[in-house]
C-alpha cells in the first residue's frame, strides 16, 4: 500500500476516536454549507472529507504514472484488495462481485444482457424506481416484451401489503410461464420501505422456476444488512447496489453480485476494447475504458471510515433508531402517520404532511409545495416530497426524511417546527363555494 494511504489511515484512526454522532460528526467530517441540514441522504449521499482525501490520493497515483495505473495493474491491484472486503460486508463470495458506477448501470447491465424474446414478461411493482419502468419501455420497443406491474398500495400495514399483489400477479400469468425476470427493491425509494425480498424471490421461483430474480439494492448497502448467501438460497440471481448513498463512498461507486449461473451472459453497459467473447466476468466489468476508477478504489476508505466509527452494528443501529424515533415523533406532532410500520422502516422514513384531507386537491398540492420549497429556501433543510395515490383514489402528500450519523434528535425537532410553521403559512380561507386559498 502507498505510504500516503498508510498515513491517511493513521490520520483517520486518530480523528475518529471519541467523536459523538450528530452535530459533532457533521462539523468534523462533512463539508455541508454552514446551517444546512441534509435530510435527503438517501438521494445523493454525502461523502466524508477523509474519504474524499483518500480518493484524491488515488488520483495522484493515476496522474503520476497513467500507463502504470490503467494498463499495468495499478488500480486493479487496489480493487483486488477492496473487493473481498466489500463482498464480506454483503456475505458474498468475492468472485461473484464486480464494481459499478451506480445501481442504475447495474440494472441496465442485467436487463439489457438477457436474451429477451417477443412476449417475454418482466414483473415489477408500482414502487419500483423509475429507471426500471423506463428501461422496461426500451425493452418493449426493442424486443416486444410485456411489462407486468403489481400494484402496491401505501400506507402499508405489514409485509403482506407487498406480498399479496405480487402473488396475485403471478397467479394470473398464463402457463407455460413466460416470465423471464422479476425485479424487486430491497429498500424502496418512494415511499421508503424494507421489502420482504427473500419471500418474494421464493414466491417467484415457486410459480416459475426458470424466472430470474433481480434485486435493486440501491438504498441497501450501509443502511440494512445484506446477506447474499441467504438471498441466493431464496432464489435471487442478481443484486445491484450503490456505494455513494449509505456506504458514504464517493459518487460513481457501486457493486453487482451475480450468481455463477448467469455470469457468462452479463455484460457491462460499456463494451471495452479488452472485452472479447472469452473475457471473464470480473474482467469485463473492471475495465470499461479510460475513465476515473478512483471512486471504486476509495470504497475501501469508506469501509475503513465506518470501521473507525465503530462498525456497521453501531452505525446502522444509530441511524435506524434515530429514524424510528423521528418518524414517530413527527407523525405525532403532525397528527398523521408514517408510511410503513417500524418493522419495515430503514434509516429513512416517510411521514404524511399535516394538510387537511377535506381541502380541494389543488389546494393540498399547493400547500405541499409551499412546505417543501420553504424548507430549503427559508430553513436550509433538504427533504424529498412526494404524493401517494391511495387505493381509495385519494392523493396524500408526504416527505421522505433520511437519518444519518451527522444528524441528531434536535435536528428532527427543528424540522418538525419548520414544517408546522410553513403549514400555518398555507393560509386557508373558505369562500362561499367552499374553495380554499393557499
Amino acid at each position: 500500500m502507498d505510504l500516503r494511504l498508510n498515513l491517511f489511515f493513521v490520520h483517520l484512526s486518530i480523528h475518529c476516536q471519541g467523536i459523538p454522532f450528530g452535530k459533532p460528526t457533521r462539523e468534523k467530517y462533512f463539508q455541508f454549507q454552514p446551517g444546512f441540514l441534509n435530510f435527503n441522504h438517501g438521494g445523493f449521499g454525502a461523502t466524508p472529507l477523509l474519504v474524499r482525501e483518500a480518493q484524491s490520493g488515488f488520483v495522484d497515483q493515476q496522474e503520476a504514472q497513467p500507463t502504470a495505473w490503467f494498463a499495468s495493474g495499478g488500480y486493479q491491484k487496489i480493487l483486488s484488495e477492496v473487493r473481498p472486503r466489500l463482498a464480506e460486508m454483503m456475505n458474498a463470495n468475492s468472485s461473484d462481485v464486480v464494481f459499478l458506477d451506480d445501481a442504475s448501470s447495474g440494472l441496465n447491465a442485467v436487463l439489457r444482457s438477457l436474451p429477451w424474446q417477443p412476449q417475454d414478461v418482466m414483473l415489477l411493482t408500482s414502487a419500483a424506481y423509475a429507471v426500471l419502468p423506463n428501461t422496461g419501455k426500451w425493452l418493449q420497443k426493442r424486443y416486444g416484451i410485456q411489462i407486468l406491474q403489481a400494484e402496491v398500495h401505501f400506507p402499508a400495514e405489514s409485509a403482506e401489503t407487498i406480498l399479496e399483489p405480487v402473488e396475485q400477479a403471478l397467479l394470473e400469468l398464463p402457463q407455460p410461464c413466460k416470465l423471464r425476470l422479476a425485479v424487486f427493491d430491497h429498500v424502496s425509494s418512494y415511499p421508503p420501505a424494507i421489502l420482504p425480498v427473500a419471500r418474494l424471490a421464493r414466491m417467484v421461483k415457486a410459480r416459475c422456476a426458470e424466472t430470474l430474480v433481480l434485486l435493486d439494492g440501491a438504498h441497501a448497502l450501509g443502511q440494512v444488512p445484506i446477506d447474499m448467501k441467504q438471498l441466493a438460497e431464496a432464489g435471487v440471481d442478481a443484486y445491484v447496489t450503490d456505494g455513494h448513498k449509505w456506504l458514504m463512498a464517493p459518487k460513481g461507486s457501486g457493486a453487482l453480485w451475480a450468481s455463477r449461473s448467469i455470469q457468462d451472459i452479463l455484460e457491462p453497459a460499456i463494451i471495452s476494447s479488452d472485452n472479447v467473447p472469452t473475457t471473464k466476468f470480473q474482467d469485463r466489468f473492471d475495465y470499461i475504458g479510460t475513465r476515473d476508477y478512483t471512486s471504486w478504489c476509495a470504497m475501501g476508505a469508506a469501509l475503513d471510515f465506518r470501521e473507525m466509527l465503530g462498525g456497521e452494528e453501531k452505525i446502522q443501529g444509530y441511524t435506524s433508531q434515530l429514524a424510528g424515533w423521528a418518524g414517530r415523533m413527527m407523525a405525532g406532532a403532525f397528527g398523521t402517520e408514517t408510511v410503513v410500520p417500524l418493522t419495515m422502516t430503514p434509516s429513512m422514513f416517510a411521514v404524511r404532511l399535516p394538510i387537511p384531507s377535506e381541502w380541494p386537491t389543488d389546494a393540498q398540492q399547493r400547500c405541499a409545495g409551499v412546505i417543501a420549497g420553504g424548507l430549503i429556501e427559508k430553513y436550509s433543510m433538504q427533504v424529498i416530497s412526494f404524493s401517494v395515490h391511495q387505493k381509495s383514489g385519494n392523493v396524500t402528500h408526504w416527505i421522505r426524511v433520511s437519518s444519518q450519523i451527522y444528524l441528531e434528535q434536535q435536528d428532527f425537532l427543528a424540522l418538525t417546527h419548520a414544517v408546522l410553521t410553513l403549514r400555518q403559512s398555507c393560509k386557508s380561507r373558505v369562500g362561499g363555494l367552499g374553495s380554499v386559498v393557499v
